[in-house]
């Protein structure tokens, strides 16, 4: 029986940035190399530093030094080079992302950008691809709000924007990190993105209610 109306079935949509909506090609595993390495401190090896990609970027060079204060400056040292990477115009929109932005917004469903990059790296990537206007919220960790795996992001941005129920969101990214984060939210999709920091195979070890090869096949499952 086709239903006739025409409501969204999502009144959110949060959606993770590098590996996502933005094409990183292996910039930030790269800046992590550097980053760790200026602050004198030992490699990590690929295989070592998947499971922590996704995560707030402070608290994976918490996990990567010693002490709080290497920490720090490794942290320091990325972020850096990160914006470096981002001014360069090193880090693209992925095919399509942009056409997923629109077309959310013109079915109206609200939308929020969220991301593991600090507060500055993540407002050099909107103003470098022309996005601040695009979405309705971006959210990054900072101060109390914790970075995935924890929900915390993903419940800020139904609070700001007034979203009455949580099933009604959906949360995509391309790190089994958004997936547990979008699970623990309550969400009522999580979509996996492939062609990104992780697998399919690590994308479907973790929790989700679906896998797309690219953010316009997630738009196509609410036609």
């Amino acid at each position: 029986m086709p239903h006739h109306d025409h409501s969204p079935v999502i009144d959110l949509a949060v959606l993770d940035m590098a590996g996502t909506t933005i094409a990183d090609n292996g910039i930030v595993e790269r800046a992590v190399d550097e980053a760790l390495f200026l602050a004198g401190l030992d490699a990590i090896t690929p295989e070592a530093l998947r499971p922590l990609r996704g995560m707030a970027k402070t608290d994976m060079f918490n996990r990567l030094a010693p002490d709080p204060h290497k920490a720090s400056e490794a942290h320091q040292n990325f972020v850096d080079l990160m914006l470096k990477a981002v001014l360069a115009g090193e880090l693209p929109a992925r095919d399509g992302a942009e056409e997923v932005l629109v077309a959310l917004r013109e079915r109206g469903v609200k939308t929020c950008l969220m991301t593991g990059f600090d507060l500055a790296v993540q407002g050099a990537l909107l103003d470098t691809l022309g996005w601040r206007d695009l979405v309705d919220l971006t959210v990054a960790q900072s101060g109390t709000l914790r970075g995935r795996p924890y929900p915390d992001m993903i419940l800020t941005a139904v609070i700001s924007l007034g979203i009455d129920a949580v099933q009604r969101v959906l949360v995509a990214g391309d790190t089994a990190n958004d997936l547990l984060a979008g699970t623990r939210s309550g969400a009522g999709h999580v979509i996996g993105v492939l062609g990104g920091a992780h697998q399919r195979e690590q994308l479907e070890a973790a929790p989700h209610t679906a896998i797309a090869d690219n953010l316009g096949e997630v738009l196509v499952n609410f036609d």
